[in-house]
């Protein structure tokens, strides 16, 4: 449940921000009235005379490819999973054809582009992205009758495949540093009160690394927070946790992805980030996450293990804080071999 909470909540987030969120993200836009694959874009000056552009690079052509079907795929995929829990097969089997055929399009026009070097990790993440829409697609666009294991299967398609589109739309991100139109939107908020990290990543953004051998690669994303005075376990025993007099705890929700497998290595499998990787940093003190209390009445508790190729894990990590806590002075650092990523935890308390 919180796994498909967090994919909606992604998904809305991005339509409501697009298109001026694409706007910024993909300066190039598409070409209309012709394919993805053509040359010129073309308008006219004042004495009506056509003025013909530069031709756009296969760079540019992703980044238009992106940015016209990202945003109709976050939707069609919102749509099936509304549909879903609301067991309406019909509208469900409608948006399957239609993630199929967008999907299908833009993956021909994306295999004819040679992108850079710099913007091939982004040209990967959306091939794989559409490819798991793809499948979710084609698992529920059969004649076969629905059954609550093709949904579930279709669902971490579309899990997954959200995923790798978010990582695609964040490697396109290619601003210029020198147009005043567009510094004061990408210089946020939250970081002018982060100086103590200035490189930290935010809440949603996904933080990708290699094991130690290169043979497998993995993600991990900090997702939402949330303080709160008490919670329960939900197992045979349940067990109440209290907060202390004058503290709180923070909950920090953790997604981990086993991104896929590279190289002749017969090492298949990642570790996730244990629960005992993270610090968070807040008003100068440090604090370490209680251990797993197990399946709450929050959510599941995050533990880290080994992840099959494109397994994920998710859960909370627990933090004893005070009880005034503000994030807007918080940090939360994790251990990923020889890097440590830091997220900056400012204005991300979710509403609940």
């Amino acid at each position: 449940m919180l796994l498909a909470a967090g994919f909606i909540g992604v998904i809305l987030l991005l339509c409501l921000l697009s298109p001026g969120a694409f706007a910024i993200a993909f300066p190039y836009p598409p070409v209309n009235g012709s394919d993805s694959t053509g040359s010129f874009s073309d308008s006219f000056d004042e004495n009506g005379t056509a003025l013909f552009l530069q031709p756009l690079s296969d760079d540019e052509r992703l980044e238009a490819l992106i940015a016209r079907t990202g945003v109709p795929l976050l939707e069609l995929a919102a749509g099936g999973i509304y549909s879903a829990y609301n067991g309406d097969d019909a509208a469900l089997r409608d948006r399957a054809t239609g993630i199929c055929s967008l999907a299908g399009g833009a993956r021909h026009d994306a295999l004819t582009l040679e992108v850079s070097p710099e913007i091939a990790p982004a040209h990967t993440d959306f091939i794989a992205a559409l490819d798991e829409y793809i499948a979710a697609g084609t698992l529920l666009g059969g004649s076969a009758p629905l059954n609550q294991s093709m949904v579930d299967e279709a669902l971490d398609h579309l899990v997954l495949g959200t995923e790798h589109l978010l990582g695609a739309m964040q490697g396109c991100r290619s601003p210029d540093a020198g147009n005043p139109e567009t510094e004061p939107v990408l210089m946020s908020h939250a970081t002018e009160l982060a100086p103590e990290f200035p490189d930290a990543l935010q809440i949603g953004e996904r933080f990708r690394y290699d094991d130690a051998s290169g043979a497998n690669s993995g993600s991990v994303v900090v997702f939402r927070i949330r303080t709160l005075s008490s919670f329960y376990t939900t197992g045979v025993k349940p067990q109440s946790y209290a907060a202390k007099s004058g503290e709180s705890f923070l909950l920090v929700a953790i997604k981990a992805t086993h991104l896929g497998h590279k190289g002749d290595s017969t090492n298949y499998r990642l570790q996730a980030p244990r629960e005992s990787a993270f610090i968070l940093y807040y008003a100068g003190e440090t604090y370490r996450p209680i251990p797993p209390p197990g399946p709450t009445n929050q959510g599941e508790a995050y533990s880290g293990r080994l992840l099959e190729r494109h397994e994920s894990v998710d859960g909370y990590l627990f933090f004893e804080v005070p009880e005034d806590f503000d994030p807007l002075h918080a940090y939360i650092e994790a251990s990923i071999g020889r890097a440590s990523p830091v997220w900056y935890l400012g204005d991300g308390v979710a509403a609940w």
